[in-house]
C-alpha cells in the first residue's frame, strides 16, 4: 500500500491549472467587451497577449496613432474594420496606401467619414488589396460614386449621408448588385429619380435610411419602395411624412401579401394618422419600431398596436406626453420578446397600476425612463419586481424617484448599468449594506451624495468600472480615495466641477509640500 505523502512534500506541491486549448481562451476573451479589460489581460502573459491580438477586430486611427500605425497593423492581423477619425491632419491617400501594404485577410469595413478631401488615389490602391470590401462609410465627404462603383463592386453597405451627390446615380446603382443597406440622409442634389434608380437597380437592397432629405419627396420614396418590396428596415424622418407615403407602404404590403419589413423608424415625423400606421403594421412582422414624438399617439393607440407586435424586440416611444403606465403595461404584456423600451419624457407614473395587473417579462433588459416627472418610487419598484433580468435602467431627472432606485439595485440581480443623474436629494437615506456585484456603470452626477454615502456605495458596488460624479458638490478627495480603495476594477471616474474634491486635493498636496 502506498504511503501518504509527508507533510513536507505536501507543502512543496503546487497546483498546476489545467492547460486549456487556444480556442477556449479565445472564446473566453471574446465575451469581454470592455477594451480596458482586454488591454489589462494582454499584459498578464505573452500567451494572453497573442490571444487578444488575434481577437481584436476594430481599429480607430487617430492622428496621434499615425506614427504607430504599421506596428498596430502587424499586431492585429485579424482586423475586420478600420476607421479614420475626422479631420486627420495628414495625407489620407498615403494612409490608405500604407494600410494596403499589409496582409489583413479579414478586413471588410472602412470608415473615411468627415475627411476634408475624398481620397480617390488611396482608395484605388486600397481596392487592389481589398476588392471584396463590404462596408464603406463616407459621410460628410464629397464621394466619387463612379470610383466607388469601379473599385468596390461587392459593397453590401454604403453611407453617403450629408454629402453632395450628383443626380446621375444610375451607374452606381447598376454596379452595386450586392448592396443591402443604403444611407442617403441629408444628401444634396438628389431627387426622386435617383432614389427610384437605387431601389430599382440594387436588387439586394434590404435597408434604407433617409433623414431630412428635402430634395426627395415622400411620394418619391413611396414609389421607390414599391420597386424593392423585400425591404426589411426603413428609417425615414421628416417633419411631415404625409398620408401618401404611408399609403404607398401599405399598398406595397397588400400587393406583396406581407411586406418583410423588420425595422421601421418614423420618429419626429408627422402628417400620418393611426389608421395608416395600423394598416401597415397588420402586414408586417416588426422587431424594431420608432414612433418617438408622434402627435396622435396615446395609450389607446399603443394598446391596440401592441397586439400587432408579437415579435417586437425594441420600441422607442419617447417624447409622447400622452402615454402613461397603460402603454408600458400593454407592451410588456403583448410583446413577450421585448428587450428594450424607451419612454423618456412621457407621463409614466400618472396612471397608477395595481400590482396584480403587471406581468413578469424575463426578456426585458433595457429601460430608458428619463425625465418622467410623474414617475415615483412605487412605479419603479413594481417594474423592478417584474423585470428579473433587467440589465440597464435610466432614471435621469425623474424627480420623484429615490427609494425606487435602491429597490432596483436590490431586486434586479443582473443590473449592470444605472443612470441616476439629477435624482432627488433624499435618494441616499435608503442605502443599506448589501452587495451588487453585477453593477459596472453608475452615473450619480448632479446628486447630493456625500463622502460617507459614496463609501457605502463603493462597498456595495465593488465591481464598478465606470463612475460619474460630475457636479457632486459634497464629494471630497477622501470620498474618492474610498472609491478607489474599494472598487479595484475601476477604469474611469468623472469628477467635473466637483469643487470640494479639488479643494481638498490641493490642500493635501500643499500639506505634503507638492505645491
Amino acid at each position: 500500500m502506498a504511503l501518504p505523502p509527508s507533510s513536507s512534500s505536501s507543502r512543496n506541491c503546487r497546483f498546476v491549472p489545467p492547460h486549456l486549448p487556444d480556442e477556449c481562451w479565445e472564446s473566453i476573451f471574446k465575451h469581454l467587451t470592455n477594451p480596458h479589460d482586454l488591454e489589462s489581460l494582454s499584459l498578464v502573459s505573452r500567451r494572453f497577449h497573442s490571444f487578444i491580438n488575434r481577437i481584436h477586430t476594430h481599429l480607430t486611427v487617430s492622428e496621434g496613432l499615425l506614427p504607430h500605425l504599421p506596428a498596430l497593423l502587424r499586431r492585429f492581423p485579424n482586423l475586420t474594420s478600420i476607421e479614420l477619425t475626422r479631420y486627420i491632419n495628414a495625407d489620407i491617400d498615403a494612409i490608405l496606401s500604407q494600410i494596403a501594404s499589409f496582409d489583413l485577410p479579414s478586413l471588410h469595413s472602412l470608415d473615411i467619414s468627415h475627411q476634408r478631401t475624398f481620397p480617390s488615389d488611396g482608395l484605388r490602391q486600397f481596392s487592389q488589396k481589398f476588392p471584396t470590401l463590404k462596408s464603406l462609410y463616407c459621410s460628410h465627404t464629397h464621394p466619387d460614386l463612379v470610383l466607388i462603383d469601379e473599385c468596390f463592386p461587392n459593397l453590401e453597405e454604403i453611407d453617403v449621408s450629408l454629402t453632395y451627390l450628383f443626380p446621375d446615380t444610375e451607374a452606381l446603382a447598376s454596379g452595386l448588385k450586392k448592396l443591402r443597406k443604403l444611407d442617403l440622409s441629408g444628401t444634396y442634389m438628389l431627387g426622386d429619380s435617383s432614389i427610384f434608380t437605387f431601389c430599382q437597380n440594387c436588387v439586394s437592397l434590404e435597408a434604407l435610411v433617409v433623414h431630412q432629405t428635402d430634395s426627395i419627396s415622400k411620394i418619391g420614396i413611396g414609389n421607390a419602395i414599391r420597386q424593392r418590396p423585400q425591404l426589411r428596415s426603413l428609417d425615414v424622418r421628416w417633419g411631415n411624412v404625409t398620408l401618401e407615403f404611408i399609403a404607398a407602404l401599405a399598398l406595397c404590403a397588400i400587393a406583396e401579401g406581407g411586406l418583410p419589413l423588420r425595422e421601421l423608424s418614423l420618429g419626429d415625423s408627422s402628417g400620418y394618422q393611426y389608421s395608416g400606421i395600423s394598416c401597415l403594421l397588420r402586414k408586417c412582422n416588426l422587431q424594431y419600431l420608432d414612433l418617438q414624438r408622434t402627435e396622435f399617439l396615446n395609450d389607446e393607440c399603443v394598446i391596440e398596436l401592441s397586439l400587432l407586435l408579437g415579435n417586437l424586440n425594441v420600441v422607442k416611444l419617447s417624447g409622447n406626453e400622452k402615454l402613461t403606465d397603460l402603454s408600458l403595461l400593454a407592451i410588456m404584456r403583448n410583446c413577450p420578446f421585448i428587450t428594450e423600451i424607451r419612454m423618456e419624457r412621457t407621463s409614466l407614473g400618472k396612471h397608477k397600476l395595481e400590482e396584480d395587473c403587471l406581468v413578469v417579462n424575463s426578456h426585458l433588459k433595457f429601460l430608458y425612463l428619463a425625465q418622467n416627472k410623474w414617475l415615483d418610487d412605487g412605479s419603479v419598484t413594481m417594474l423592478a419586481s417584474v423585470c428579473p433580468n433587467l440589465g440597464m435602467i435610466d432614471l435621469t431627472e425623474s424627480w420623484r424617484v429615490s427609494k425606487g432606485a435602491i429597490d432596483v439595485l436590490q431586486m434586479c440581480r443582473k443590473i449592470q448599468h444605472m443612470n441616476l443623474a439629477h435624482l432627488g436629494w433624499d435618494l441616499f437615506q435608503f442605502l443599506v449594506n448589501f452587495e451588487v456585484p453585477t453593477l459596472f456603470v453608475l452615473n450619480l452626477s448632479w446628486t447630493r451624495i456625500s463622502d460617507e454615502e459614496l463609501s457605502l456605495i463603493s462597498k456595495s458596488c465593488y465591481k464598478l468600472k465606470e463612475l460619474n460624479l460630475d457636479c457632486c458638490q459634497k464629494i471630497t478627495a477622501n470620498g474618492v480615495k474610498q472609491v478607489v480603495k474599494n472598487c479595484k476594477q475601476l477604469r474611469m471616474i468623472s469628477l467635473y466641477s466637483c469643487e470640494k474634491y479639488l479643494v481638498t486635493l490641493l490642500l493635501g498636496w500643499y500639506s505634503k509640500g507638492h505645491l
